[in-house]
C-alpha cells in the first residue's frame, strides 16, 4: 500500500527541519592578539580551576546539543503525532537551554584571559537560539495536520527560523589564549562536547 501524501511530505520536510536545526555549531577559528593572562580568580570554587571551568562550561552547551542531537522519529502516516515529538523536541533543546543558561551562570568568573568573553559568547548563542527555538516551535504547534497544505507550510516556516541559528559569535576576537586552550582541551565535557558536534 503506497503511504499517504501527507506523510510524505512530513518525510521530506521533517528532516530538514531537524538538520535546520542541527548546523549551529560552536567551533570557530580564534585569531588575534595575544594578552597575558590574569591571576586566578576568585581563589575557591570552580572557578579557581581553568579546567573545572571549561567543563562548567562545556557542559552548558552539551545541556543544548544532546536534546538538539536527539532527532524525533518522523516515521509514519500519523501526523498528529509527528507534530507532537516534533513539538516535543523542540520543547527538550528550550529546556536543555534554560538548564545551559544556569549552569553557565554558575561557572562563575573565568580564572584565564579570554574565558569571560568566551562565556559572554556561548550566553549570547543560548539567548539567540532559545528565542528561535520558540518562534520555530510556535509554527509547529500552529500547524493543522487536517490541512496538509497549511501544515507543509508551517513546517517549511519553522525550518525556515532554525536555518538563521548560528555559531557563537565573537570568538575570532579573543586573540591567543594558550591557558584557555588549555583548560577546555583538558575538560572531559569539553571532549564530549567535540564528539558530539564532530561531522559525522
Amino acid at each position: 500500500m503506497a503511504t499517504p501524501r501527507p506523510a510524505r511530505a512530513a518525510r521530506v520536510l521533517l528532516p530538514a527541519l531537524v538538520a535546520a536545526a542541527l548546523l549551529g555549531g560552536c567551533s570557530t577559528t580564534v585569531a588575534g592578539t595575544a594578552a597575558p593572562d590574569p591571576a586566578p580568580r576568585p581563589t575557591e570554587g570552580v572557578g579557581a580551576d581553568p579546567t573545572a571551568w571549561g567543563d562548567q562550561v562545556c557542559g552548558a552547551l552539551l545541556s543544548y546539543y544532546q536534546p538538539l542531537s536527539a532527532r524525533p522519529d518522523y516515521a509514519g502516516a500519523d501526523l498528529p503525532g509527528i507534530k507532537t515529538r516534533l513539538s516535543e523536541y523542540l520543547g527538550n533543546v528550550r529546556t536543555g537551554i534554560d538548564t545551559g543558561k544556569q549552569q553557565l551562570a554558575g561557572a562563575g568568573a573565568s580564572p584565564v584571559s579570554g574565558g569571560d568573553q568566551f562565556r559572554t559568547s556561548i550566553d549570547d548563542l543560548l539567548n539567540r537560539t532559545g528565542t528561535t527555538i520558540d518562534e520555530a516551535r510556535a509554527e509547529v504547534d500552529q500547524a493543522d495536520p487536517n490541512d496538509v497544505p497549511g501544515f507543509q507550510e508551517r513546517l517549511q516556516s519553522a525550518e525556515e527560523k532554525l536555518r538563521t541559528i548560528g555559531a557563537a559569535e565573537g570568538l575570532d576576537q579573543l586573540g591567543a589564549t594558550p591557558r584557555l586552550d588549555k583548560a577546555i582541551a583538558e575538560a572531559p565535557k569539553c571532549a564530549e562536547l567535540d564528539t558530539l558536534t564532530a561531522p559525522s
